[in-house]
Protein backbone atom coordinates (compact mmCIF):
# COMPACT_ATOMS: atom_id res chain seq x y z
CA UNK A 1 0.00 0.00 0.00
CA UNK A 2 1.20 3.06 -1.18
CA UNK A 3 0.25 7.08 0.09
CA UNK A 4 1.03 10.25 -0.94
CA UNK A 5 -0.52 11.97 1.97
CA UNK A 6 -1.56 9.42 4.78
CA UNK A 7 0.19 8.37 7.36
CA UNK A 8 1.30 4.78 7.51
CA UNK A 9 -0.58 4.35 10.41
CA UNK A 10 -4.28 5.71 9.08
CA UNK A 11 -7.17 4.07 10.93
CA UNK A 12 -8.59 2.75 7.42
CA UNK A 13 -4.97 1.71 5.55
CA UNK A 14 -3.43 0.04 8.29
CA UNK A 15 -6.00 -0.78 11.02
CA UNK A 16 -8.49 -1.95 8.55
CA UNK A 17 -7.27 -2.92 5.21
CA UNK A 18 -3.54 -3.65 5.79
CA UNK A 19 -4.75 -6.01 9.02
CA UNK A 20 -7.21 -8.00 6.82
CA UNK A 21 -5.23 -8.93 4.58
CA UNK A 22 -2.36 -9.76 6.90
CA UNK A 23 -5.24 -11.96 8.22
CA UNK A 24 -6.33 -13.34 4.97
CA UNK A 25 -2.69 -14.89 4.76
CA UNK A 26 -1.39 -11.57 2.19
CA UNK A 27 2.11 -10.29 3.35
CA UNK A 28 1.74 -6.16 3.47
CA UNK A 29 3.84 -3.39 3.27
CA UNK A 30 2.35 0.41 3.98
CA UNK A 31 4.65 3.49 3.00
CA UNK A 32 2.99 6.53 3.53
CA UNK A 33 3.73 10.66 4.99
CA UNK A 34 5.53 10.45 8.31
CA UNK A 35 7.69 12.50 10.28
CA UNK A 36 10.42 11.61 10.99
CA UNK A 37 10.99 8.61 8.74
CA UNK A 38 11.15 5.09 9.55
CA UNK A 39 11.19 2.08 8.76
CA UNK A 40 9.41 -0.64 11.32
CA UNK A 41 7.37 -4.07 11.86
CA UNK A 42 4.03 -3.05 13.48
CA UNK A 43 1.86 -5.84 14.22
CA UNK A 44 3.24 -7.93 11.55
CA UNK A 45 3.07 -5.23 8.88
CA UNK A 46 6.29 -3.69 7.04
CA UNK A 47 5.47 0.01 7.27
CA UNK A 48 7.38 2.52 5.78
CA UNK A 49 7.40 6.38 6.23
CA UNK A 50 8.76 9.13 4.17
CA UNK A 51 9.48 12.39 5.16
CA UNK A 52 6.79 15.08 2.95
CA UNK A 53 7.13 18.83 3.26
CA UNK A 54 4.93 21.25 1.15
CA UNK A 55 4.63 22.48 -2.36
CA UNK A 56 5.12 20.78 -5.89
CA UNK A 57 8.52 20.19 -5.28
CA UNK A 58 8.04 18.08 -2.58
CA UNK A 59 4.79 16.38 -4.47
CA UNK A 60 7.51 15.11 -6.45
CA UNK A 61 10.27 14.47 -4.47
CA UNK A 62 7.78 11.82 -2.56
CA UNK A 63 6.70 10.40 -5.28
CA UNK A 64 10.26 9.72 -6.61
CA UNK A 65 10.63 8.37 -2.98
CA UNK A 66 7.36 6.51 -2.60
CA UNK A 67 7.63 4.20 -6.67
CA UNK A 68 11.62 3.88 -5.11
CA UNK A 69 10.50 1.85 -1.94
CA UNK A 70 7.34 0.43 -3.92
CA UNK A 71 10.05 -1.20 -6.33
CA UNK A 72 12.31 -2.17 -3.77
CA UNK A 73 9.52 -4.13 -2.00
CA UNK A 74 8.03 -5.87 -5.17
CA UNK A 75 4.53 -6.43 -4.29
CA UNK A 76 2.31 -8.70 -6.55
CA UNK A 77 -0.28 -5.97 -5.88
CA UNK A 78 -0.25 -2.42 -5.44
CA UNK A 79 -2.41 -0.03 -3.92
CA UNK A 80 -2.79 3.60 -3.94
CA UNK A 81 -4.82 5.73 -1.83
CA UNK A 82 -5.58 9.20 -3.35
CA UNK A 83 -5.14 10.71 -6.73
CA UNK A 84 -1.58 11.99 -6.30
CA UNK A 85 -0.25 8.64 -6.02
CA UNK A 86 -1.76 7.55 -9.42
CA UNK A 87 1.45 7.75 -11.47
CA UNK A 88 3.26 5.40 -9.03
CA UNK A 89 0.75 2.17 -9.65
CA UNK A 90 0.23 3.66 -13.73
CA UNK A 91 3.85 3.10 -13.77
CA UNK A 92 4.11 -0.48 -12.29
CA UNK A 93 0.99 -1.74 -13.70
CA UNK A 94 2.63 -1.05 -17.87
CA UNK A 95 6.32 -1.33 -17.10
CA UNK A 96 6.04 -4.57 -14.28
CA UNK A 97 2.48 -5.90 -15.48
CA UNK A 98 1.65 -5.77 -11.52
CA UNK A 99 -2.15 -6.41 -10.44
CA UNK A 100 -3.11 -2.28 -9.14
CA UNK A 101 -5.86 -0.92 -6.83
CA UNK A 102 -6.75 2.88 -6.36
CA UNK A 103 -8.55 3.53 -2.86
CA UNK A 104 -10.91 6.85 -2.84
CA UNK A 105 -11.53 7.89 0.38
CA UNK A 106 -13.42 11.05 -0.38
CA UNK A 107 -15.37 12.46 -3.46
CA UNK A 108 -12.78 14.76 -4.56
CA UNK A 109 -14.50 16.88 -6.80
CA UNK A 110 -16.39 18.51 -3.61
CA UNK A 111 -12.75 18.87 -1.84
CA UNK A 112 -11.43 21.45 -4.99
CA UNK A 113 -13.83 24.02 -4.02
CA UNK A 114 -12.23 24.10 -0.57
CA UNK A 115 -8.53 24.32 -1.78
CA UNK A 116 -6.22 27.37 -2.45
CA UNK A 117 -5.97 28.61 -6.42
CA UNK A 118 -2.87 26.47 -7.11
CA UNK A 119 -4.17 23.37 -5.13
CA UNK A 120 -7.34 23.76 -6.76
CA UNK A 121 -5.37 23.61 -10.40
CA UNK A 122 -3.63 20.97 -9.37
CA UNK A 123 -6.28 18.92 -8.37
CA UNK A 124 -8.58 19.80 -11.40
CA UNK A 125 -5.99 18.57 -13.51
CA UNK A 126 -6.28 15.04 -11.78
CA UNK A 127 -9.32 14.66 -11.49
CA UNK A 128 -10.84 15.64 -14.94
CA UNK A 129 -7.97 14.58 -17.20
CA UNK A 130 -5.35 12.40 -15.71
CA UNK A 131 -7.59 10.37 -13.09
CA UNK A 132 -10.47 9.44 -15.91
CA UNK A 133 -7.72 7.90 -18.25
CA UNK A 134 -5.95 6.31 -15.43
CA UNK A 135 -8.60 4.45 -14.10
CA UNK A 136 -9.32 2.57 -16.73
CA UNK A 137 -6.04 0.55 -16.72
CA UNK A 138 -6.25 -0.37 -12.53
CA UNK A 139 -7.52 -3.70 -11.86
CA UNK A 140 -9.88 -2.47 -9.66
CA UNK A 141 -11.15 0.60 -7.49
CA UNK A 142 -12.57 0.71 -4.50
CA UNK A 143 -14.55 3.55 -2.85
CA UNK A 144 -15.84 4.90 1.10
CA UNK A 145 -19.28 5.69 -0.25
CA UNK A 146 -21.63 4.77 -2.66
CA UNK A 147 -22.28 8.24 -3.85
CA UNK A 148 -18.34 7.89 -4.60
CA UNK A 149 -18.81 4.68 -6.33
CA UNK A 150 -21.18 6.49 -9.13
CA UNK A 151 -18.54 8.33 -10.03
CA UNK A 152 -15.62 5.51 -10.89
CA UNK A 153 -17.89 3.15 -12.40
CA UNK A 154 -18.02 5.66 -15.54
CA UNK A 155 -14.56 4.65 -15.62
CA UNK A 156 -14.03 1.07 -14.60
CA UNK A 157 -16.37 -1.51 -14.63
CA UNK A 158 -14.46 -3.35 -11.29
CA UNK A 159 -15.76 -0.68 -8.71
CA UNK A 160 -16.77 -1.55 -5.47
CA UNK A 161 -17.63 -0.09 -2.07
CA UNK A 162 -16.14 -0.62 1.16
CA UNK A 163 -17.52 1.76 3.75
CA UNK A 164 -15.17 2.89 6.84
CA UNK A 165 -17.10 1.15 9.11
CA UNK A 166 -15.22 0.43 12.54
CA UNK A 167 -13.91 -3.16 13.74
CA UNK A 168 -15.81 -4.88 16.06
CA UNK A 169 -12.62 -4.81 18.41
CA UNK A 170 -12.15 -0.96 18.37
CA UNK A 171 -13.58 -0.30 21.79
CA UNK A 172 -11.99 -3.80 23.40
CA UNK A 173 -9.20 -1.54 25.24
CA UNK A 174 -9.66 -0.15 28.90
CA UNK A 175 -7.29 2.56 31.10
CA UNK A 176 -8.94 3.25 34.05
CA UNK A 177 -6.19 6.02 34.90
CA UNK A 178 -7.94 7.82 32.38
CA UNK A 179 -11.39 7.80 34.02
CA UNK A 180 -9.80 8.77 37.17
CA UNK A 181 -8.70 11.96 35.37
CA UNK A 182 -11.98 12.94 34.59
CA UNK A 183 -13.95 11.88 37.64
CA UNK A 184 -17.31 13.78 37.82
CA UNK A 185 -17.16 15.48 34.93
CA UNK A 186 -19.27 15.70 32.34
CA UNK A 187 -17.40 14.73 28.80
CA UNK A 188 -18.10 15.65 25.56
CA UNK A 189 -15.58 14.49 23.03
CA UNK A 190 -15.18 15.53 19.11
CA UNK A 191 -12.27 13.03 17.59
CA UNK A 192 -11.06 14.14 13.87
CA UNK A 193 -9.40 17.00 12.03
CA UNK A 194 -9.88 20.08 13.10
CA UNK A 195 -11.40 21.88 10.78
CA UNK A 196 -13.51 25.43 10.86
CA UNK A 197 -15.75 23.51 8.48
CA UNK A 198 -16.54 20.46 10.66
CA UNK A 199 -18.32 23.00 13.23
CA UNK A 200 -15.75 23.14 16.09
CA UNK A 201 -15.78 26.84 17.20
CA UNK A 202 -19.92 26.29 17.06
CA UNK A 203 -19.03 22.92 19.60
CA UNK A 204 -16.47 25.09 22.13
CA UNK A 205 -18.77 28.11 21.59
CA UNK A 206 -22.02 25.76 22.81
CA UNK A 207 -19.47 24.14 25.89
CA UNK A 208 -19.15 27.82 26.99
CA UNK A 209 -22.93 28.37 27.18
CA UNK A 210 -23.31 24.85 28.55
CA UNK A 211 -20.55 25.79 31.46
CA UNK A 212 -22.96 28.22 32.65
CA UNK A 213 -25.27 25.89 33.86
CA UNK A 214 -23.06 22.58 33.96
CA UNK A 215 -19.67 24.04 35.50
CA UNK A 216 -18.77 20.01 35.32
CA UNK A 217 -19.14 20.25 31.75
CA UNK A 218 -15.82 19.31 29.81
CA UNK A 219 -14.82 19.32 25.89
CA UNK A 220 -12.19 16.76 24.86
CA UNK A 221 -11.29 17.59 21.63
CA UNK A 222 -8.85 14.93 19.97
CA UNK A 223 -7.03 15.75 16.50
CA UNK A 224 -4.72 18.27 14.78
CA UNK A 225 -5.10 21.67 13.29
CA UNK A 226 -5.62 22.22 9.79
CA UNK A 227 -4.22 25.93 10.02
CA UNK A 228 -2.54 27.84 12.82
CA UNK A 229 -5.10 30.51 12.14
CA UNK A 230 -7.85 28.49 12.79
CA UNK A 231 -6.03 27.34 16.01
CA UNK A 232 -5.40 30.04 17.67
CA UNK A 233 -9.03 31.49 17.28
CA UNK A 234 -10.25 28.41 18.81
CA UNK A 235 -7.41 28.95 21.82
CA UNK A 236 -7.55 32.52 21.84
CA UNK A 237 -11.94 32.25 22.41
CA UNK A 238 -11.01 29.78 25.21
CA UNK A 239 -8.67 32.02 26.98
CA UNK A 240 -10.59 35.10 26.41
CA UNK A 241 -13.55 33.46 28.39
CA UNK A 242 -11.74 30.84 30.96
CA UNK A 243 -12.91 28.17 29.36
CA UNK A 244 -9.43 26.14 30.45
CA UNK A 245 -11.28 23.71 33.02
CA UNK A 246 -14.33 23.52 30.69
CA UNK A 247 -12.17 22.79 26.69
CA UNK A 248 -9.04 20.32 26.11
CA UNK A 249 -7.19 20.34 23.22
CA UNK A 250 -5.32 16.51 22.95
CA UNK A 251 -3.91 16.72 19.65
CA UNK A 252 -3.27 13.89 17.83
CA UNK A 253 -3.54 10.67 19.83
CA UNK A 254 -3.05 7.13 18.14
CA UNK A 255 -5.58 5.16 17.14
CA UNK A 256 -5.36 2.48 19.30
CA UNK A 257 -6.11 4.83 22.34
CA UNK A 258 -8.98 6.83 20.94
CA UNK A 259 -11.50 4.52 22.14
CA UNK A 260 -10.24 5.00 25.95
CA UNK A 261 -11.55 8.44 25.40
CA UNK A 262 -14.78 7.68 24.19
CA UNK A 263 -15.49 5.24 26.09
CA UNK A 264 -15.31 7.52 29.12
CA UNK A 265 -17.34 10.65 27.49
CA UNK A 266 -20.88 11.00 27.51
CA UNK A 267 -21.73 12.45 24.43
CA UNK A 268 -19.83 12.59 20.88
CA UNK A 269 -20.31 15.25 18.87
CA UNK A 270 -20.25 15.39 14.67
CA UNK A 271 -21.37 19.01 13.65
CA UNK A 272 -20.36 19.24 9.86
CA UNK A 273 -21.37 22.30 8.39
CA UNK A 274 -23.77 21.86 5.52
CA UNK A 275 -21.32 22.34 2.77
CA UNK A 276 -21.50 20.25 -0.07
CA UNK A 277 -18.75 17.98 0.50
CA UNK A 278 -20.47 16.31 3.77
CA UNK A 279 -23.13 15.34 1.67
CA UNK A 280 -21.32 12.82 -0.12
CA UNK A 281 -18.79 11.92 2.62
CA UNK A 282 -19.64 9.40 5.73
CA UNK A 283 -17.98 10.68 8.81
CA UNK A 284 -16.38 7.56 10.43
CA UNK A 285 -16.13 9.19 14.13
CA UNK A 286 -20.00 8.55 14.34
CA UNK A 287 -19.81 4.90 14.23
CA UNK A 288 -16.42 5.02 16.48
CA UNK A 289 -18.93 6.71 19.02
CA UNK A 290 -21.60 4.30 18.45
CA UNK A 291 -19.04 1.03 18.75
CA UNK A 292 -18.51 3.17 22.36
CA UNK A 293 -22.22 2.93 22.90
CA UNK A 294 -22.31 6.76 23.48
CA UNK A 295 -25.08 8.69 22.19
CA UNK A 296 -24.59 11.15 19.18
CA UNK A 297 -25.22 15.59 19.00
CA UNK A 298 -24.96 15.34 14.87
CA UNK A 299 -25.15 17.72 11.90
CA UNK A 300 -28.83 17.06 10.01
CA UNK A 301 -27.03 15.88 6.73
CA UNK A 302 -27.61 12.88 4.85
CA UNK A 303 -24.91 10.42 6.25
CA UNK A 304 -25.65 11.16 9.45
CA UNK A 305 -29.11 11.07 9.17
CA UNK A 306 -29.31 8.24 7.82
CA UNK A 307 -27.56 5.98 10.26
CA UNK A 308 -27.35 8.49 13.68
CA UNK A 309 -31.14 9.26 12.49
CA UNK A 310 -32.79 6.40 11.17
CA UNK A 311 -31.33 3.98 14.29
CA UNK A 312 -32.39 6.17 16.95
CA UNK A 313 -28.50 6.26 18.15
CA UNK A 314 -28.32 10.45 19.20
CA UNK A 315 -30.29 13.98 18.44
CA UNK A 316 -29.96 16.10 15.56
CA UNK A 317 -29.25 19.82 15.30
CA UNK A 318 -28.61 22.65 12.93
CA UNK A 319 -24.49 22.59 13.63
CA UNK A 320 -24.85 26.70 12.98
CA UNK A 321 -26.96 26.85 16.49
CA UNK A 322 -25.36 27.32 18.91
CA UNK A 323 -28.42 27.71 21.40
CA UNK A 324 -29.92 24.40 20.07
CA UNK A 325 -26.36 22.79 20.52
CA UNK A 326 -26.00 23.47 24.00
CA UNK A 327 -29.62 22.67 24.70
CA UNK A 328 -29.41 19.44 23.22
CA UNK A 329 -25.94 18.87 25.45
CA UNK A 330 -27.87 19.69 28.60
CA UNK A 331 -30.83 17.95 27.98
CA UNK A 332 -28.57 14.27 27.51
CA UNK A 333 -26.74 15.22 30.30
CA UNK A 334 -29.97 15.74 32.45
CA UNK A 335 -31.44 12.27 31.22
CA UNK A 336 -29.09 9.54 31.64
CA UNK A 337 -31.80 6.84 30.60
CA UNK A 338 -32.15 8.95 27.49
CA UNK A 339 -28.24 8.40 27.01
CA UNK A 340 -27.92 5.02 27.69
CA UNK A 341 -30.57 3.77 25.56
CA UNK A 342 -29.45 5.70 22.60
CA UNK A 343 -25.77 3.82 23.47
CA UNK A 344 -27.48 0.82 23.36
CA UNK A 345 -29.16 1.07 20.04
CA UNK A 346 -25.83 2.40 18.17
CA UNK A 347 -24.24 -0.28 19.65
CA UNK A 348 -26.50 -2.67 18.56
CA UNK A 349 -26.48 -1.24 15.25
CA UNK A 350 -22.77 -1.53 14.94
CA UNK A 351 -23.08 -5.09 15.53
CA UNK A 352 -25.63 -5.96 13.02
CA UNK A 353 -24.82 -3.76 10.58
CA UNK A 354 -21.92 -1.28 10.40
CA UNK A 355 -18.88 -3.18 11.32
CA UNK A 356 -15.57 -4.07 9.43
CA UNK A 357 -15.78 -7.24 9.69
CA UNK A 358 -18.88 -7.36 6.60
CA UNK A 359 -15.87 -4.92 4.56
CA UNK A 360 -13.11 -7.17 4.96
CA UNK A 361 -14.84 -9.90 3.67
CA UNK A 362 -15.43 -7.76 0.18
CA UNK A 363 -11.64 -6.65 0.50
CA UNK A 364 -10.40 -10.35 1.06
CA UNK A 365 -12.80 -11.14 -2.05
CA UNK A 366 -11.14 -8.66 -4.06
CA UNK A 367 -7.29 -9.56 -3.11
CA UNK A 368 -8.03 -13.27 -3.96
CA UNK A 369 -9.56 -13.02 -7.44
CA UNK A 370 -6.20 -11.07 -8.44
CA UNK A 371 -4.41 -13.57 -6.74
CA UNK A 372 -6.02 -16.46 -8.79
CA UNK A 373 -5.49 -14.12 -12.16
CA UNK A 374 -1.86 -13.31 -11.18
CA UNK A 375 -1.31 -17.38 -10.91
CA UNK A 376 -2.97 -18.01 -14.09
CA UNK A 377 -0.99 -15.27 -15.65
CA UNK A 378 2.09 -16.77 -14.57
CA UNK A 379 1.21 -20.42 -15.44
CA UNK A 380 3.54 -21.80 -18.13
CA UNK A 381 1.61 -22.17 -21.46
CA UNK A 382 0.62 -25.24 -23.10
Amino acid sequence: MISTNHSPFDSRIFYKEAKSLLRAGFAVTVIGKNNPEMEVISEGINVIGIRRGSGAISYFKILKMLLKRARDVDADIYHCHEPESLPILIYLKLTKSKKVVYDVHEYYPEVVSLSDFNTRLFLRFMLYIFEPIFCGCVDAIITATEQIEDRYKKFNHNVYTIFNFPTLDFESSSNLDLKNNYQNKSLVIYVGGMYKERGIIELIKAVHMVAGIRPSIKLLLLGTFASEEFEKECKEYVNINNLAENVEFLGFVPHENVADYIKISDIGAVLLKPILKFFNSIPIKQFEYMICGIPIIGSRLPPIENVVGKEGAGILVDPNNIDEVSNTIIYLLDHPEVRDEMGRKGRHAIEREYNWDRMEEILVRIYSEMKNNLLYDNAPQK
